[in-house]
């Protein structure tokens, strides 16, 4: 009886890294959905966010499912894109410039989306990584604000966060591409929670 080597077993393969063409493609198709979303809102069909991106619908169904999918793709962006901003408002060495510009950013940002704004309010958890991090430098930005003296003493994060809900009240209510109510109401609002 001859004795067999001992074979070690091989490691599971390690799973592939999408390939660029694959990611590039998601960019285009979260891209073109958020355009055909913002014009149609999320009733929009798959071959609509096709035609804009420029690919087959097949090509779409093969990195997204279904539009559920594409819409959980767009949300987790979005969430990121605020975040971004609310990092950027934090480095501003002015910060009731920073805060501005961050609370001008979420008005705007909520505009572009007022068509489908309700459809990406629950697919993200409260309490998902990005969420929490923004929750945080909005604090962070808050505080940086009282101190430098822009905004009165006993203003909190929870003011700026009620200030941003009342905000996307505010664009959802008002007719399509009237910047007007929201710009005024957070002007109005912010010189309110401004110090003496």
């Amino acid at each position: 009886m001859t004795s067999q080597p001992n074979r070690q077993p091989k490691p599971p393969a390690a799973p592939r890294a999408p390939r660029r063409d694959a990611l590039r493609n998601d960019a285009i198709v979260i891209d073109a959905a958020r355009a055909v979303f913002a014009e149609l809102g999320p009733q929009a069909s798959m071959e609509s966010i096709a035609t804009r991106a420029g690919l087959g619908v097949g090509t779409i169904y093969r990195r997204f499912p279904g539009k559920d999918a594409l819409l959980d793709a767009v949300a987790r962006l979005l969430t990121e894109e605020i975040d971004q901003a609310a990092a950027a408002a934090l480095e501003d060495p002015d910060p009731g410039a920073g805060l501005e510009r961050f609370l001008e950013f979420v008005g705007a940002f909520n505009a572009e989306k007022r068509r489908y704004a309700s459809a990406l309010a629950a697919r993200l958890a409260d309490d998902d990584t990005v969420s929490t991090r923004t929750a945080d430098r909005v604090l962070r930005l808050t505080r940086k604000a009282v101190d430098a003296g822009y905004l009165a003493r006993d203003v909190t994060a929870e003011d700026i966060k009620a200030l941003i809900v009342a905000m996307r009240g505010l664009v959802a209510a008002a007719p399509d591409g009237e910047d007007a109510p929201w710009r005024r109401f957070l002007r109005i609002h912010l010189a309110g929670l401004r110090a003496d």
